[in-house]
């Protein structure tokens, strides 16, 4: 009887987190409209799929390679083709959404079995509620999807060694995962996992050779289904395909990229992670303040290996996870935030570890922290529901009343986050003062991740939905006739007008060489700043009549952009 209690409330946690990561990832993914140059441009992906058919190396923009390998194309076109064959921002963001609900729920039952229910709740609470991990899940980037199929894959492989210790059995489910990884984003997907697995097994006390063995096995296994692809691409795509594939795989991670990508020091891994477990970056800074320092002893360095190595599996998980990812993408010139994203999981536990000793030690620490994320949620809450009411006024042509606008457009859904945000943020407070530490934690939780269903639902449109080029789309298919040519021109290498471009399905056809592919009639899309370098490649038999402006920048090159009609040149006078 006792077992089979364990078991429903095992499956009734699981139940439960399930309903709530899916009400924080996905509830309100298609509120917000595409308003930079990066989720637009993975979304054409799909949209050109769908368009032309071609699954294996669609083109986009008329001229545009993927830079990346087609599992999240592929996941965003099949989601598309159910849907009538039409691609919306809320299905081109569900495939990052589901698979970080996915990824939590595997980090919730592996730990759950291995620690407690509430370490196991509040590790996969802690990681959805950090700023970078929240961002990625909500947003049509490959970043989410790449670390779901790394992380599911280190835990796949944990299990499998767990199962058979000492012998030599192939992680299958690992090797899948890896193959779908590297599909995502390249054969760090393969590296990572066996990386990890390799490090952990060896302090384990397992041997080198059979241990290095079976996970280069492994990783060998896991290119199979990426070589097809990237075989049919480079039948289909030739040399242009085979270089963007190297210069985007060994290029980028040896510092050899033809154009600078996302360059920065070693140090700047540090800043990124220290923002990414954003908004407990600022538990951990009180904490400083009012916990004693901890005392080191003189225990030798021998003696320190030594208890780390026989640290429980996931308390050494975490730390060879952490350290190996972390390690890794040190190592090359181009950083960004999103890589580190396949720590956070790892690093969630160790701030869940930390919580719990802070519970036992100084209780203090907590309630402060709480206070204050109550009380942010509180004075977000109100200010929010006062802009709604209209009682605020600005000047019409400041950015302000945009805001204004768009909170009193705000709709049902968004006041309702509102009043849960401010309800739950005003029973925190209530907790923090009179409840035990363990509830207050609880509560403190369950603040924060109501905050962002708030921030998803009620801040992220009102900001965000005014800086989107989808009225630039809307007037362009109001002007342009279906059948006609539509081009884009920027002087910036590798941009493109790739948020008009998503809302006119793939229209907006990219000028990339001289002299520009124009001929009368035709339509063309360039900023304020591209203009001059758009007329110097022009054919000489054509010129061009502006045709619309819009105030607005747009969100891709940041200028303001102009609709300009092809026509032809008037013939000049012959010289007497």
């Amino acid at each position: 009887m006792r077992n089979r209690s364990v078991a429903i409330s095992y499956n009734g946690a699981t139940l439960a987190l399930t309903v709530l990561l899916l009400v924080t990832f996905v509830a309100f993914l298609g509120m917000t409209l595409f308003n930079t140059k990066g989720e637009p441009r993975e979304a054409l992906v799909a949209v050109s799929i769908l368009n032309d058919g071609n699954w294996i190396l669609p083109e986009c923009c008329g001229t545009d390679l993927p830079y990346k390998p087609p599992m999240l194309a592929w996941c965003i076109a099949a989601l598309g083709w159910l849907n009538g064959g039409h691609v919306t921002e809320f299905l081109s963001r569900l495939p990052s959404a589901l698979a970080a609900v996915a990824m939590l729920i595997c980090v919730f039952r592996f730990l759950a079995s291995r620690t407690s229910l509430s370490i196991a709740a509040v590790t996969v609470l802690v990681c959805a509620t950090t700023f970078e991990l929240h961002r990625a899940a909500t947003s049509c980037r490959v970043d989410m999807l790449f670390t779901a199929f790394i992380v599911m894959a280190i835990l796949a492989m944990c299990v499998t060694a767990e199962k058979h210790p000492g012998r030599w059995r192939l992680p299958l489910g690992g090797i899948l995962l890896m193959s779908l990884a590297t599909l995502t984003k390249g054969p760090a997907g393969m590296l990572l996992p066996c990386g990890v697995l390799l490090v952990m097994q060896l302090m384990r006390g397992g041997k080198f050779l059979p241990t290095f063995t079976l996970y280069a096995v492994s990783g060998l296994l896991a290119l199979i289904l990426p070589a097809a692809w990237y075989l049919a691409a480079y039948q289909q795509g030739g040399d242009s395909f085979l270089q963007l594939a190297i210069e985007e795989n060994f290029g980028r991670f040896l510092g050899k990229m033809s154009y600078e990508s996302h360059e920065h020091t070693f140090f700047y891994n540090f800043q990124t992670l220290a923002t990414g477990i954003a908004p407990y970056i600022l538990l951990l800074l009180i904490s400083l303040f009012a916990v004693r320092r901890w005392k080191l002893g003189r225990e030798s360095l021998k003696a320190r290996w030594s208890r780390l190595r026989a640290l429980p599996g996931p308390e050494l998980l975490a730390v060879v996870a952490s350290v190996v990812i972390f390690v890794f993408y040190c190592i090359p010139k181009s950083k960004r935030s999103v890589y580190l994203l396949p720590m956070y999981p790892f690093v969630a536990y160790g701030i869940t570890i930390y919580i719990r000793w802070i519970i036992r030690n100084c209780p203090r620490v907590l309630r402060t922290y709480g206070a204050i994320m109550a009380s942010v949620g509180v004075l977000a809450a109100v200010a929010l529901i006062v802009m709604m009411t209209g009682v605020i006024s600005a000047d019409p042509s400041s950015e302000l009343a945009t805001y204004l606008s768009e909170a009193q457009g705000l709709g049902a859904e968004s006041l309702l986050m509102i009043c849960v945000c401010l309800a739950v943020c005003l029973m925190t407070l209530r907790s923090i003062l009179f409840a035990a530490p363990e509830t207050a934690v609880q509560w403190t939780v369950l603040d924060t991740l109501i905050i962002y269903w708030m921030f998803s639902a009620a801040i992220q449109p009102m900001v965000l939905n005014p800086k989107s080029d989808r009225p630039m789309a809307a007037a362009v298919a109001t002007v342009v006739p279906a059948d006609e040519p539509l081009y884009g021109f920027m002087t910036t290498p590798m941009l493109r007008y790739y948020t008009a471009g998503f809302y006119t399905r793939d229209r907006i056809k990219a000028i990339t060489h001289a002299p520009a592919p124009l001929k009368a009639n035709d339509w063309v899309i360039a900023g304020e700043s591209d203009v001059d370098s758009l007329e110097r490649i022009l054919p000489q038999d054509v010129v061009l009549a502006p045709v619309m402006e819009w105030p607005v920048k747009s969100c891709d090159n940041h200028q303001v952009a102009t609709l300009y009609h092809v026509e032809a040149a008037p013939e000049r006078a012959p010289q007497p």
